[in-house]
């Protein structure tokens, strides 16, 4: 049983590491490719329309040339940015109209590539399984080149486990409790967040992407 207020604790902590995401504005282009990875592997989930996606897309096109942006060049940097190019054919034209003017069967008809040029640009691979893979190996990077932050990639992992994916590497479970213990146990969550990091650097240990 969690300690009364879970609601709100949500709330707050979501806002805090939120804020803490956004508060170093040179890394705004890789945060934004996080989120944008992200997005494209829950659209196989529906857990957003297609125009979350192409929100998104738009967000780190625009950062793309912007002076000062962080990079660290490192090869699922390169792979994310790759597959922002190779979803320009599909999705570039449409994601710089207002998405309200975007028809949903023009949304629709994009779906599928969508869904599945991410995990094969990512991972080298697609199939079935390969979003929810996706997902979880970009937060985890994300998480071990500083972009994203522990509680917000455990949180992202934990919340698919509504949809009982296929979890080879057994990720759910921990990061369900981690997340937890990280809402609901304040005095803890510098332990809490190191303990994550360690769950997913040894995920990224055992996975075989990139399949080369």
């Amino acid at each position: 049983m969690r300690p009364p207020g879970v609601r709100q604790r949500v709330q707050e902590v979501g806002r805090h590491e939120l804020a803490l995401v956004e508060s170093r504005p040179q890394w705004r282009l890789r945060v934004r490719l996080t989120t944008l990875i992200d997005v494209c592997a829950r659209l196989y989930f529906d857990d957003h329309p297609v125009s979350v996606v192409l929100k998104r897309y738009r967000q780190v096109d625009a950062l793309l040339a912007e002076p000062g942006q962080a990079r660290t060049g490192t090869d699922f940097e390169a792979r994310c940015l790759r597959c922002v190019e190779r979803l320009r054919p599909v999705i570039g034209a449409m994601a710089v109209r207002p998405v309200e003017e975007v028809p949903f069967d023009e949304q629709g008809a994009v779906a599928a590539d969508v869904v599945s040029i991410p995990p094969q640009v990512v991972l080298g691979q697609a199939g079935p399984g390969s979003q929810f893979d996706l997902l979880c190996w970009n937060q985890a990077n994300s998480v071990a080149e500083g972009v994203q932050r522990p509680y917000r990639a455990a949180r992202a992992i934990a919340a698919e486990g509504f949809h009982e994916p296929v979890d080879v590497f057994g990720l759910i479970e921990p990061m369900t409790e981690l997340t937890e213990r990280y809402e609901d146990r304040p005095q803890e969550r510098p332990a809490t967040a190191a303990e994550i990091v360690r769950v997913l650097d040894e995920y990224r240990a055992a996975a075989p992407w990139p399949v080369r």
